[in-house]
């Protein structure tokens, strides 16, 4: 484990309790937030080998054990196929300046769907990930080169990338300036870099912390306990530009999930109700980057 003195993004030594959840499964309890720049981080933070050891088999355990989300994706993918492009950047606000036959790198692919939109457009595709299962999975389905590992164990060449796609992968690693780093270099001038993640600043978290102060409670984790670090809207589109890139959109979103599906799930009712408040929500963000 380690333990953070100081926010890992800027350094400061101001930081305050922000929630604790001894009773889920997960490699972090409890998190922290920094006076100075706002980040929430779990702290003490999973290292490396006790990252790697959870993301094994991801697909298979807990909620997407519970919700069978393979055969999700697989609708999905059947769905994806009948669109025409038009269609498809209509769908997917933050794929309207992917476009034909670009190289497209998915970071932490998970099982492909961001691959089935860019293999709609006849992009090449390539492929990161840590979970050997999903590598399989995708490979099966598109032609895409992968890596299993971090984007720099890689080594992709500079300027290679028209379009980098990394959806809810950064708020699971464990330096995300490294990351923006990377991806400046091997993104091509002009090159879009689009990241989807968890917004904390959303009134869903704020209600959620203000419903257990006023109930005396310390606010327990309602994100994924394998989350490292959670971003409000303004620090991540801080730390975007701190690295040279140039914000295009930054947006946030719902869940998207029909009631049809989360009545199916095989979880318990408590559970199934907490999904359909989240789902009422804009709980999540995308921020549209560009290199110039």
């Amino acid at each position: 484990m380690i333990l953070h003195r100081n926010c890992p993004l800027c350094n400061s030594t101001s930081l305050k309790g922000f929630a604790i959840d001894t009773k889920r499964k997960g490699p972090h309890i409890s998190r922290v937030e920094c006076d100075s720049c706002k980040l929430v981080f779990a702290n003490p933070m999973a290292d490396q080998k006790e990252l790697l050891d959870y993301y094994q088999n991801y697909y298979e355990k807990d909620l997407y054990e519970a919700i069978n989300y393979k055969e999700i994706i697989l609708k999905l993918f059947e769905h994806i196929r009948t669109l025409s492009e038009t269609d498809l950047k209509k769908e997917v606000k933050y794929f309207r300046n992917l476009r034909e036959e670009s190289t497209f790198l998915d970071i932490g692919c998970g099982l492909g769907l961001g691959l089935s939109y860019a293999n709609q457009l006849n992009c090449k595709l390539y492929a990161t990930e840590f979970d050997s299962g999903a590598l399989e999975f995708v490979k099966n389905h598109f032609q895409v080169e992968t890596f299993q590992g971090d984007i720099w164990e890689a080594n992709y060449a500079s300027e290679f990338f028209d379009f980098i796609h990394i959806s809810h992968v950064i708020e699971h690693v464990l330096d995300p300036g490294a990351y923006l780093k990377e991806m400046m270099r091997i993104l091509k001038p002009g090159g879009i870099m689009a990241i989807g993640t968890p917004d904390i600043s959303s009134r869903m978290y704020t209600f959620h912390r203000w419903v257990n102060f006023l109930q005396f409670k310390v606010p327990d984790v309602i994100d994924g306990l394998e989350h490292t670090f959670i971003f409000p809207k303004n620090t991540l589109a801080n730390l975007c530009s701190q690295e040279g890139f140039l914000i295009e959109d930054h947006y946030t979103h719902n869940f998207g999930e029909k009631i049809g599906n989360l009545i199916s799930y095989k979880m318990p009712l408590k559970k199934k109700l907490n999904r359909v408040i989240q789902n009422l929500f804009r709980v999540n963000q995308w921020i549209i980057c560009k290199k110039s």
